[in-house]
C-alpha cells in the first residue's frame, strides 16, 4: 500500500501531483499538442520536480503502486484488441523480430561509443546508459557492475521522456495524423449495455494481471501481465467492452507525471546535458528505426506506422499508448516492445562480461 505513512501528507503530494500533471494536460490540448494528457502532464510534472515547486509548503510526489495501477488500464486496454481473428497478422511477426535483434545489436553500439567519446562516461556506464530499452533493468545491472547511477538513471529517463515527445510530433508533421485520446473500444461502445459482470472482469484483468505478472517476472510485468488476461477475457466473450475514456485519459496524465517526477533532485545543468546526449542518440536511433522498417516493408504487409512505432526505443507503455492512440495495431506493437527489453536485458547480460575486462 503506499499509505504506509501518516495519510494526510501521502495524500496532499499526491493530490498537487496529480494537478500539476492535469493542468499540463489540458493546456497542451487547449494548444493542439499531440498525445496533450501524456506529453501536457509529463513537461508539467518536470518543470515541477526540476525547480522544487511547493504547494504550502507540500511538494509533489506521485506513487509508483498508483502508477502500476493505471499502467494495467493500459495493459487492459490493449488487451481488449483481441478478438478470434487477432492472430492472422502473428504470422509475419518473424521479419519484425529479427530486424529487433538488428536494431537492438546496431543501437546499442551506436549509442555506446556516443556515450563514451562524446559523453565521456566510463565503460560500464556508457555501456548500460547505451541500452535501447529496458529502463529499470539497465538502472539496476548497471548500478550492480559499478557504474554511475545518477548519471544512468538521467541517460535512461531522458531517452524515453525523448521519444515519447518526439514520436507524436514527427507523426503529426509526416503523416499529419493527430496523436490524441486512446482509440479503441469504450465502456459505451457495443450493442450490448454495460453490466456489472464486464466491471467485474476488468478490475480482475488489471488487478491479478497486475500481482500476477509481477510474481511470476513477465517482462514489463505491470502491463503485460493486465493485458494477457484482457486479451484472453475479450478472446473467449466474457467481455466486449473496454476501460471508459476517462480511464485512459487519466492513465496518460498518470504516466506521463510520473515519468517527469523522476527528474527530481537532478541539477538542471545535468538534465541539460543528458537531454542533448539523448537527443544525438534518440535521432540515430530514429534513423536506423526508419531504415530498418523499410527494409521490413518490403518482404513484410504490416503499415509503416505499425512497423516504426514497434522499433522505436521507447517505454513500453508509452509507446503502447501511441500505438492505441493511433490504434496501429497495439498488440503486434507491444509484442515487439517487450521482446526488444528481452534481446536488450540478454544481450547486455552476456556482453557485461567483456565490458569489465
Amino acid at each position: 500500500m503506499f499509505l504506509r505513512s501518516s495519510p494526510l501528507p501521502v495524500l496532499a503530494s499526491l493530490a498537487f501531483s496529480l494537478l500539476i500533471g492535469t493542468a499540463g494536460g489540458f493546456v497542451a490540448k487547449a494548444a493542439g499538442a499531440p498525445m496533450p494528457y501524456l506529453l501536457g502532464a509529463f513537461a508539467a510534472s518536470a518543470v515541477a520536480s526540476v525547480t522544487g515547486v511547493r504547494l504550502f509548503g507540500v511538494k509533489p510526489a506521485l506513487p509508483m503502486p498508483l502508477r502500476n495501477l493505471f499502467v494495467a488500464v493500459i495493459g487492459v486496454m490493449i488487451g481488449g484488441s483481441f478478438h478470434p481473428g487477432i492472430f492472422a497478422d502473428f504470422d509475419q511477426l518473424f521479419i519484425p523480430l529479427v530486424a529487433v535483434v538488428v536494431f537492438v545489436l546496431a543501437a546499442q553500439s551506436m549509442n555506446y561509443v556516443l556515450f563514451r567519446r562524446l559523453g565521456g562516461y566510463d565503460r560500464v556506464t556508457s555501456f548500460y546508459a547505451a541500452m535501447p530499452g529496458g529502463l529499470i533493468e539497465s538502472i539496476a545491472l548497471g548500478e550492480k557492475a559499478g557504474g554511475n547511477s545518477q548519471a544512468l538513471s538521467l541517460q535512461q529517463f531522458s531517452r524515453v521522456a525523448l521519444v515519447i515527445t518526439l514520436l507524436p510530433f514527427l507523426f503529426l508533421i509526416f503523416t499529419g495524423e493527430q496523436v490524441g485520446s486512446a482509440a479503441g473500444m469504450s465502456l459505451s461502445s457495443g450493442a450490448n449495455p454495460v453490466q456489472w459482470s464486464d466491471w467485474g472482469v476488468l478490475v480482475f484483468c488489471a488487478i491479478a494481471g497486475l500481482y500476477g505478472g509481477k510474481l511470476i517476472r513477465l517482462p514489463a510485468a505491470i502491463l503485460v501481465g493486465p493485458l494477457i488476461l484482457s486479451g484472453l477475457a475479450h478472446y473467449f466473450g466474457l467481455t466486449e467492452v473496454g476501460p471508459p475514456r476517462w480511464a485512459i485519459s487519466t492513465a496518460q496524465v498518470i504516466v506521463g507525471a510520473g515519468l517527469g517526477a523522476r527528474f527530481a533532485g537532478f541539477a538542471p545543468r545535468d538534465i541539460g546535458r543528458a537531454f542533448l546526449l539523448a537527443l544525438l542518440s534518440v535521432s540515430g536511433m530514429l534513423a536506423l528505426d526508419v531504415v530498418l522498417v523499410m527494409l521490413v516493408m518490403t518482404l513484410n504487409d504490416q503499415p509503416f506506422d505499425v512497423l516504426f512505432i514497434s522499433f522505436a526505443p521507447g517505454g513500453v507503455t508509452e509507446t503502447a499508448l501511441i500505438a492505441l492512440s493511433l490504434n496501429a495495431n497495439p498488440v503486434f506493437v507491444t509484442t515487439l516492445h517487450v521482446f526488444r527489453i528481452i534481446i536488450t536485458v540478454v544481450f547486455c547480460a552476456v556482453g557485461s562480461r567483456f565490458i569489465r575486462l
